[in-house]
């Protein structure tokens, strides 16, 4: 399995100077390539194809020739997504922004890596006037410009072995730049294991609900829902504020710093949530013995809840907000990498009406707040608890039982929560 880690790199003013010249240059790769594939689109009604794109961009820019092939293959890729993207939403736009800066992609040819540092490969080509007299006078005009192989190096902080690493990228992140890398790690061998499904329900009371035959895990979405809505308060007002001022004024300018902070602390802290939510998932699946996971599909949910009639008369216009902030699909990206990294196979099903699906008579009845009350057996059981083991039942097979052990946990455990555990503690031992 391949996953991404990253490092920062420490601060050094030509060092960063280098890099952020860098930046400039494959954002110049990139406007080139969006301008000429779009010229081509309208005029022949096809696109180029990268082999094509590759081929006009050799011995070009000040980049080593695998750092060009890169950013054309990122365009190749981002055009192919779009494409699929345009089938169900026609509102989706191939690549056309002109951009300033843009990531340094890093093939595995155009780095050196050792333990102690990492030697980023780079070209510059120069023609100087002494060069174009002397090619006018022998008349040979098909020489290749003169190239300059340079390195740029950078320390090697990471904890794991490079030696295998195939691609990179320099980014730049929270005012400081960062070196990812992708390495390969082994999935766990669970052959030896007995089968044993579970299935997950994405919520937004609680984020993730995972359910076995007899025993469920709930982790609480409420932060992470309350951190969006805060979110979206702040900078509705600040766009406010600024539609009043004086677009690049000093007060504009203000108001727009202060955006883009509270974007960028509430991305962090819902990254932070959004991982740490995932990892008690994870672990209590590994503890469970869990070989099957299944995940229920609720993508498209938030889409024209304002235009179709039925989703507009079901919700009103908080819930459209809460349903249009929802990050349920960043919980599932990182659900899936870190349980098949267990070695938990995942797999995803559609999941209506899972929570009104009653295991116990097999008909559907509306759900009380939390609770799923079987009017026929008169059996109770927690609605996302049902919800799950309902989405689980859509693959493979899976008991009903009447009893359940359920857990409930937040993704983070703040002080003020963690010394009223310890006085509890206290309290019971005295």
């Amino acid at each position: 399995m391949i996953v991404t880690h990253s490092f920062p790199i420490p601060y050094d003013e030509s060092l960063y100077n280098e890099l952020r010249t860098m930046q400039r240059e494959a954002a110049t790769v990139w406007n080139d390539i969006v301008r000429e594939a779009t010229s081509y689109f309208f005029s022949f009604k096809k696109w180029l194809s990268k082999k094509e794109i590759q081929s006009v961009r050799k011995q070009t820019y000040n980049l080593h020739s695998q750092t060009v092939q890169a950013i054309a293959d990122k365009y190749e890729a981002n055009r192919e997504t779009i494409r699929k993207l345009r089938k169900t939403d026609k509102k989706a736009k191939y690549p056309w922004r002109k951009k300033y800066y843009y990531c340094v992609p890093l093939k595995k040819a155009s780095m050196s890596i050792t333990d102690d540092k990492i030697a980023i490969k780079r070209s510059e080509y120069e023609l100087r006037l002494s060069d174009l007299l002397t090619k006018k006078q022998k008349k040979n005009w098909k020489e290749k410009f003169p190239k300059q192989n340079k390195n740029l190096y950078i320390p090697n902080l990471a904890t794991e072995d490079l030696s295998a690493c195939n691609y990179a990228e320099i980014v730049w992140r929270n005012g400081q730049y960062h070196f990812c890398y992708t390495i390969h790690v082994p999935e766990k061998d669970l052959s030896s294991y007995d089968f044993k499904v579970a299935g997950g329900d994405l919520g937004e009371i609680h984020a993730v609900a995972a359910a076995t035959e007899g025993k469920a895990l709930l982790v609480s979405g409420r932060a992470m829902r309350s951190i969006a809505q805060y979110r979206a308060k702040v900078l509705a007002d600040l766009n406010k504020k600024m539609s009043r001022c004086k677009q690049g004024s000093r007060q504009w300018k203000k108001y727009k710093q202060a955006r883009n902070r509270i974007r960028q602390k509430s991305k962090n802290q819902l990254e932070a949530l959004e991982h740490k939510t995932t990892k008690e998932i994870v672990s209590f699946l590994e503890e469970e013995r869990v070989t099957h996971f299944v995940i229920g599909n609720v993508s498209g949910i938030e889409k024209k809840t304002k235009k179709d009639p039925k989703k507009k008369r079901k919700h009103n216009k908080t819930r459209r907000q809460q349903l249009s902030l929802w990050n349920q699909g960043k919980i599932k990206q990182k659900l899936t990498y870190k349980a098949q990294q267990k070695g938990i196979k995942v797999e995803e099903t559609e999941e209506s009406y899972t929570s009104q699906s009653c295991p116990f008579c097999g008909g559907k009845h509306q759900a009380k707040g939390r609770r799923f009350i079987c009017s026929v057996h008169q059996t109770e059981i927690h609605r996302d608890v049902n919800g799950a083991q309902n989405i689980a039942r859509k693959k493979h097979p899976m008991a009903v039982k009447t009893l359940i052990s359920v857990v409930y946990k937040q993704p983070i455990w703040y002080k003020r929560f963690l010394s009223l555990e310890k006085k509890q503690e206290i309290q019971r031992i005295s």
